[in-house]
């Protein structure tokens, strides 16, 4: 996607964040800083000069548009209403598509779709009477935080693959806030460049609380800052050429680190503090080579592209196909062990949540008061314990912040409200001896 810039401030880059070093600055409306009115204005304006006989030009500025006509939209390669220029693709009714450009001519709207696939237009003649074809379905829009994201309340949607902002923080600069755009139900998309939709909420959050320098825990902490958004792999041993264990940590990824080994002239070693392995630091070798940074290192500032629309209709517009509306096949089993209880096998699709998929099923996870009191899957009660007895590997994996909050506990107990369940797997529900360490947001 696009970088964005709002002033001294960009998406990416030591430079401008460097400037906003100790100076506290407010949240922004990025990139032309004209807030959630600046649609309307720019829009009648174009209007008014279009009645002029001019043609206007708008930048979609993430805009999405849906079509609401029965026949759908032949698509042109121009902004024009003349046949021969149809691509011969349709955009059917209730397909949504992002804008990359408007042009406001001869009495119309014509939208350029940032995919590349051709121009729609906004209204056409039918027996005489004017008919729409489209409306405004939602938009994405970025705010700039050059003190890192302060403020905001987060919290996960029902189905644990959203980050909405729930609700501004007693004591935050709301007006400010509404200001340059946020609103509560905002579906958070990017923190810079990274893609945070579909992440385990915890995961989201270590990155939300890095923007402005916050570490999960006391403990130390890195951020994958690498240029491509594969990160890098991690290793069994402290060495470049040692064996991979087949996992990644993506670019944007917070980790602890238990042990660091470092030798002049050479790249430094840190090992995970989860036990999964080694990666390393290249900057004693070459500081123009980011791998990772030191989260208390880190200069806060960071974009947030945030999304106000409907989750599916997001889903469309990113070109993905999130795990609520997959039609796969895929079945996995999770075998279920309860005290006094016969062995039950439930068969779910795979990527199914872990306590969904009990819960549903009518299995009780809580124990004593957390029966009356938890959170429904909000990630903030820390009470939904089970033990993990076989199939450890195909769940989603531990985070910062679960690994926290079960620090006293077995390592086969997991808080399930944020796990998925990617192949078979064996559960033992109200284990003993739990020492509750409270929730992962």
């Amino acid at each position: 996607r696009r970088r964005r810039t709002l002033g001294e401030v960009h998406v990416r880059g030591s430079t401008a964040l460097a400037a906003s070093k100790g100076v506290k600055k407010g949240p922004r409306w990025a990139p032309s800083g004209g807030g959630k009115n600046k649609l309307a204005e720019a829009t009648e304006a174009a209007l008014t000069a279009m009645d002029d006989g001019k043609t206007i030009e708008l930048a979609g500025e993430g805009r999405v548009y849906r079509v609401i006509y029965d026949a759908g939209i032949g698509l042109r390669n121009r902004p024009s209403l003349e046949a021969r220029y149809r691509t011969g693709v349709d955009l059917l009714k209730g397909e949504v598509f992002e804008v990359k450009k408007e042009v406001f001519q001869g009495g119309r709207r014509f939208l350029e779709l940032v995919d590349g696939r051709g121009w729609a237009f906004d209204w056409t003649m039918v027996d005489d009477e004017r008919v729409e074809l489209v409306e405004l379905a939602a938009q994405l829009y970025t705010v700039a935080f050059p003190s890192g994201c302060s403020g905001v309340g987060w919290a996960s949607d029902t189905t644990l693959q959203f980050c909405k902002i729930k609700e501004f923080l007693s004591g935050a600069d709301v007006a400010g806030l509404r200001a340059c755009g946020l609103s509560e139900g905002d579906i958070l998309v990017m923190i810079d460049d990274d893609p945070v939709v579909g992440m385990p909420f915890g995961q989201v959050l270590e990155r939300i609380w890095a923007t402005g320098g916050r570490q999960p825990g006391t403990g130390i902490y890195y951020k994958v800052t690498t240029e491509g958004p594969y990160g890098m792999g991690i290793r069994e041993t402290p060495d470049m050429n040692g064996p991979r264990i087949g996992q990644d940590l993506i670019r944007g990824s917070i980790f602890e680190v238990d042990k660091v080994i470092e030798t002049p002239g050479e790249p430094t070693f840190l090992r995970l503090a989860d036990g999964r392995g080694w990666v390393f630091d290249m900057s004693p070798v070459d500081p123009s080579v980011p791998t990772v940074t030191r989260l208390d290192k880190l200069e806060p500032g960071a974009t947030m592209t945030l999304w106000r629309g409907d989750a599916e209709e997001l889903s469309q517009t990113l070109g993905i196909q999130l795990r609520s509306t997959t039609n796969s096949t895929e079945k996995v089993t999770i075998s279920v062990l309860q005290e006094g209880m016969p062995l039950q096998r439930l068969s779910v699709p795979a990527g199914s949540n872990l306590r969904t998929s009990l819960v549903d099923n009518g299995f009780q996870l809580y124990q004593d008061v957390g029966r009356v009191f938890n959170c429904s899957a909000q990630q903030l009660c820390g009470t939904c314990v089970l033990s993990v007895v076989e199939g450890g590997e195909n769940l989603t994996q531990r985070s910062v912040n679960e690994k926290r909050a079960m620090s006293e506990n077995p390592d086969s107990y997991r808080l399930c409200c944020g796990i998925d369940v990617y192949g078979d797997v064996a559960v033992r529900l109200q284990p003993p001896n739990v020492k509750y360490g409270g929730g992962t947001s």
